[in-house]
């Protein structure tokens, strides 16, 4: 826990300290979502969000932009009862992997490899 330049004053208010998961090789599990407008579009039509925009978040998570990777896999799946885009793309000699929740267009896994 790190301690602030004003620890021991009283006038000074604590912020809840952010807790980080420890660095792993393992699948990364995340709350990351899609743009607002798309999941709220989906879920009035109670409807999936649609392949670009499950592609668009994948991306926006990478800090990359569609002319620069190459897809390799783009399939809506369905996994213990829960549909999702299954995303793959290269780039500068990494593979990423990403599941997307196709209701809510929530990140569901992420790998780097």
């Amino acid at each position: 826990m790190s301690v602030g330049l004003f620890a021991g004053c009283s006038s000074q208010k604590s912020a809840p300290a952010a807790t980080e998961a420890p660095a792993s090789t393992a699948p990364v599990t995340t709350a990351a979502t899609a743009p607002e407008a798309t999941v709220a579009a989906a879920q009035q039509n109670n409807d999936k969000i649609d392949l670009e925009s499950a592609k668009s978040t994948a991306l926006k998570d990478a800090g990359l932009e569609v002319s620069q990777v190459q897809f390799t896999k783009e399939k809506l799946d369905t996994d213990d009862g829960v549909e999702k885009y299954e995303i793959e793309f290269n780039y500068n000699g990494y593979e990423y992997e990403y599941d997307i929740d196709a209701k809510t267009g929530t990140i569901l896994e992420r790998v780097k490899s």
